[in-house]
This record gives C-alpha cells, structure tokens and sequence, in this order.
C-alpha cells in the first residue's frame, strides 16, 4: 500500500492517469508524441546540467591560466561548478547490485535452453548474459543497466526454482512467454521499450531517494515534478503492455497453459507462504541448524499441494481483487477474461474449484537430473544466509519456552491481564496465532479494551475474512494508535480479498495521515528541553520497580527522576523522559562518552512501554534537570547515604 509515485497523492496520480487515459484513447499519436517530448526534456534536462556545469568548471580552469590575477574568483568558480558536476553525476551513476543466482548453463539442462531459444526467437529478444536459479516463487527478466539512466545494460533471465517444482512444463513456458515479450525487440517494440525505460528509472530513483546528495537537491526537485507526470503516461501503456505479454503467452504455450499458470500462482504463492515457510522456521525451536536441503522439502510439499478449502480459499480471494493504479498488472479475472478463460462463476463462487498438482513439473521436465543438483546447491546457499538468524531464533524460543512454562505454572491468585498477554506472546512466537487464541479470549474477557489482544483476535478473524475482525482492529488502534499502520495492513488486504474497492481509497488516506502524524510524533518525541511541560509518569509500580533497579546498579548514578513529557501527537502513547544524576569527582572532568555509555545502559534494562529519552544532568542541562527532579513524585530513586 506504498505510495504510487513521489511528488504526488494518490488522487493526483488518479487524476493523472485518467487524463492520460483519455489522450490515449482519443488520440494516439498525441498520446505518443507526448511521451517522446516528456523523454526529451528529462534527457535534454540532465544533458544540460550535465554539460553546462561541466562547460563552467572547464572554463574556470582556462580562466586560471588565462587571467592569474582573477585567481581568486575562479577558485570560487571551480568550487561551486565543480561540486554541481559532482553532485549530478554521483545522483545519476547508481550502481545496481547484480541479482544473485546459482548459474546455469546450457549442458547443465539443454531442454531448458532448448525451450529458451525457442522463445528468445519467437519474441525477438536480446541474449541473456547469465540464466540464474534462484530460491524464490518467482520468474523475470533483470535489465541491469551499466551506465544508470543512459542504459547498456546487462540482461538476467531469475528462474525460481520453487516456481518450477510448482507449475507444469507448458504453464512455465507461459510464464517465460509474458517475462520474455516484455523485452521483445519485435511487436509492440516501442511499448516493450518504454516498459523497460521506466522500470529503469523506478529502480534508480528509489535508489537516489536511498542515497541523497548535498547538491543533487535541483535533480530531486526536478524529478519530483517529472515522474508523476512521465510515470503516469507510461502506466497507461505499462498496462496494455500486460495484456500484450499475455496474448504472446497465449500464442506461445496455449490458452489453457497461460490460464493454468495465473490460476495456479496465488495458491503455491499462499501455502508457500502461510503453511510451508512457516512450517520450515517453526523448526528452529526445537534445532540450532537449519534443515538441511529445504528446497527439496518444498519439492514435495508442493507436489503434494494445498487442502482442497484451502486452495479453494485462495483462489476465491484472488478473483475477488479488482484492477487498480497500485499496479500495472491487472487483476486475475481481467488477465482471464482477455484470454477467453474467465469461469463463468469466478467471484460469485464461495467454493471455486482449485487445479490440482501437476503430475509432471517443469523442474523434472526442463532440469532433468540437474534438477536434484540445483536444488541442493540452492539449499546449501539458503543455509548459509540464513545460519545466523536461525541460530538467533533458536535461542530466543528456548528462552521464551522457559519464560512460558514459568507462566503457565499454578499460581494462588488468578492471572492478571499482563501475565496473559506475556503468555499469549510466547505462544504466539513460539506456535503461531492459533495456539494462542484460547489465552488471547481470556485476556480480553478480563480487558476488553486491551490493544494487543484485540490486535490479535482482530488478525486471526480476517485471516478467514471474517469481518468481526474489523471491530477488534478498530479498538486496537483506538487503545494503541501505534498499531494502526500494521491493523491498516490487514484491513486493506481483507477489503482487497472480499472486492470492496470502494473501501480502499478510505484506508489508503487513512494511512497517509497516520505516516504523516507519526513523522511529526517522531520530530517532537526527538528531544527535550527545559521549556517542554512534565508531568507525573503514572508508572505503576511494577515498571518503577523494574527503573530502581536499572539504576541502582550503577555506582555513579545518585539519584533518578522518571516524567511524562507533555506530547500533541498521540498522547495515548507516552513520552517518558528519565534524568539521572552523576558523582562527578571536580578533579576528574566526565567525558560526553562516559554519559552517553551510561544512558544506553540503563535503557538497555527497561521495558516499560512507550517512548523513552534519557539524560544525564550536567551543567548544560541543570535546567533541565530541575525542571524534571521538581515534578510531584518524578524522583525514583536516591542512593543511600554510605
């Protein structure tokens, strides 16, 4: 649900692409004469700056040599056209990592290639420089370009070989089919090359967005008012470009195969995602090491397919999404319906019926006998990467399982809310949602306006689409405001699931406001002063208790004071500012560094909720310090008197 392009809202992007919509569909040539002129200004634009700052440092130089006595101003000169070269030239020469892959070649799997140059031909497309296996459900074509915006690129043709375990040999030449007309040299030519110009310049200006410059702020400025405008033109194109991939699929591999591949995506996509990933993690409480050779885990898991309601489930979701501007890719029931393959019953259906597994996949058709080899050498990678994070869960549910059986020993006195909701966070890392539900109902039974538990009980209900689930989220983000964007999350995806496009756009403002509510919270939350207002924490005493003794063992700290700082911006969540006072020796001055070790430490050791900022009360902040220490009750602590 990211924004669909910088510079712009998402109703101005709307707007924009129903104007181009229009132009396109009344007038062609204008259509394309306006993108060919957008393309010349942004390519004449860099040029300009380029060369013009350029011609100005070249020019200081000769001024140099030409007139010494204006040494100074051309210093200036050089200077400041110097450093405007630099800072466009550094913008536009993003250096894109290579994808990562296990290479393939043509002895390895000659039915592959055999089936690629087929394909290659038929499309007219450019050679691939390496053909890469790569361990995601995924298959593209990467055009990685050497020089940036101006192109030469470097072409990758990413095989995922789960993808390929999970599709039949003619739905995965379908597949192959729409990736390769997207860079076909032949039919649709221009098209194909404004698809691959502007996917070019998303990757490059999230990259520049990632790594902003001192001086590139006019090229940021500049393309801020362009890409909207230039990005807008070409999604209009971007998607009939879609439609066009698919029909060289359909003519390629057959409509049934075309149509085959689309439906059978969104089901290995979810039990990939929901059933057999986790599955495969879940693994960590009980080993230290992953397992090893996972990819042929998924190979039979994914052979063997999802439950019927589920695959069922799935599918019925996919047919309930509806083309929208987020993406150029239209819908399933749109794609379908373009290859003459809608069922008639594709959304209306509670129950639609899911393809099985194929009896042949296209792994054991196009791979052979490499097929085990890859696979094994994948999960070999997959282990490596992994290792240290699989190491760090393991240690972790081992620490959580003991934390639970502590919690689910018999106690005297009934559990109180927090002790639930510990237990159902231990629950929920250690097994999932499910196991935790029957802790999750008692805690709300006892608190029914507690965040976390309506978070969770909301998440579980619209997992299955039910739409009780809306309610639990609305109260969760009402008690914990925090909780918003990832409850935003879920409610977009269920109206997704469910068609009710017209609840979106409400959703989509909703989380605007909340990422824009919440950079203001961060600005405010971002330091302290004396001039702020303070006010009692309200602590209860378990969390007092817990900051005495993060303080008390330090031998330097005297005293401690804990506030609420007074906040506008989601005032539910507290602002707990804690000041510490030091010993300091009048011969032996305190380094900046020895604080700061300090208050790291101590934060370190608290885990009361909200927000928190700490400081040590030195000469430059005995305002502060008073301010705070003077509050009613603020003082937590004091060292004894030896």
């Amino acid at each position: 649900m990211a924004r669909q392009t910088f510079g712009v809202s998402r109703d101005e992007f709307d707007t924009l692409v129903k104007k181009v919509e229009a132009i396109w569909q009344a007038d062609p040539k204008r259509y394309m004469t306006r993108v060919v002129g957008l393309l010349f200004l942004v390519y004449g634009f860099l040029a300009l700056m380029l060369l013009g700052s350029l011609a100005g440092l070249v020019g200081c130089i000769a001024l140099v040599f030409a007139a010494p006595a204006l040494f100074k101003l051309t210093l200036i000169g050089l200077v400041i056209f110097g450093g405007f070269f630099w800072a466009i030239a550094r913008g536009l020469w993003v250096r894109m990592k290579a994808p990562e892959g296990q290479r393939i070649t043509r002895q390895q799997a000659p039915a592959l290639f055999k089936m690629l140059d087929e394909l290659r031909v038929a499309l007219d497309c450019q050679p691939f420089h390496e053909v890469l296996l790569i361990a995601q459900h995924n298959a593209a074509v990467v055009q990685n370009p050497r020089l940036g915006i101006f192109g030469w690129h470097r072409n990758y043709l990413l095989l995922g070989l789960p993808l390929m375990q999970s599709l039949a040999p003619d739905e995965f030449k379908a597949v192959l089919a729409h990736e390769f007309a997207h860079s076909s040299r032949g039919h649709g030519r221009f098209g194909n090359w404004l698809y691959r110009v502007r996917r070019t310049w998303d990757r490059i200006i999230e990259h520049m967005m990632k790594q902003r410059t001192a001086g590139g702020g006019l090229l940021l400025k500049f393309l801020d008012w362009f890409w909207p405008i230039f990005n807008a033109h070409v999604f209009v194109l971007a998607r009939a470009n879609e439609y066009e991939a698919d029909a060289c699929s359909v003519r390629l591999a057959g409509a049934d195969a075309a149509a085959g591949a689309l439906t059978r995506l969104p089901i290995d996509e979810n039990l990939l995602s929901e059933k057999i990933w986790p599955g495969i993690f879940e693994l960590a409480i009980q080993q230290r090491e992953p397992p090893a050779e996972v990819m042929l885990v998924l190979q039979k898991q994914l052979k063997a397919g999802a439950k019927p309601a589920e695959a069922s489930r799935w599918l019925r979701q996919a047919f309930m999404m509806e083309t929208n501007n987020l993406d150029t890719h239209p819908c399933l029931k749109d794609r379908l319906r373009a290859m003459g393959r809608l069922p008639a019953d594709a959304g209306t259906n509670e129950s639609p019926v899911a393809p099985l597994p194929p009896e042949r996949s296209a792994a054991e058709e196009y791979l052979g006998a490499h097929a085990e080899v890859a696979a094994r050498l994948l999960s070999e990678e997959w282990r490596s990467k992994v290792r240290t994070f699989w190491a760090d869960r393991h240690d972790k549910a081992r620490k959580t399982t003991a934390e639970l059986a502590e919690l689910e020993q018999p106690a005297a006195t009934p559990p109180t809310p927090d002790t639930l909701w510990k237990r159902a966070c231990a629950l929920i890392d250690l097994h999932g949602d499910d196991k935790a539900m029957p802790t999750v109902d008692h805690l709300l039974a006892l608190d029914a306006n507690h965040a976390g538990g309506n978070f969770v009980r909301g998440r579980k209900l619209l997992e299955r689409d039910d739409p009780q689930g809306l309610t639990f989220l609305e109260a969760a983000m009402t008690h914990d405001p925090m909780l918003t964007e990832s409850a935003l999350q879920l409610v977009y995806g269920h109206f997704v699931r469910t068609g009710q496009r017209d609840k979106l756009r409400s959703i989509e403002d909703r989380v605007d406001r909340f990422r824009e509510q919440q950079q203001f919270a961060q600005i405010e939350r971002g330091n302290v002063n004396s001039a702020d207002t303070f006010l009692p924490s309200e602590l209860n005493a378990e969390h007092l208790a817990a900051l005495r003794q993060a303080v008390s063992c330090e031998e330097e700290v005297v005293a401690a004071a804990v506030v609420r700082k007074r906040v506008m911006n989601f005032p539910q969540v507290p602002c707990y500012v804690i000041g510490l006072r030091v010993k300091v020796s009048w011969w032996k001055p305190r380094s900046t560094d020895a604080n700061q070790q300090l208050m790291n430490r101590v934060l370190g050791r608290i885990q009361f909720p909200g927000h928190h900022l700490t400081f040590v009360v030195t000469d430059q902040l005995k305002a502060l310090g008073h301010r705070v220490f003077a509050v009613p009750g603020a003082v937590v602590y004091e060292q004894p008197k030896k």
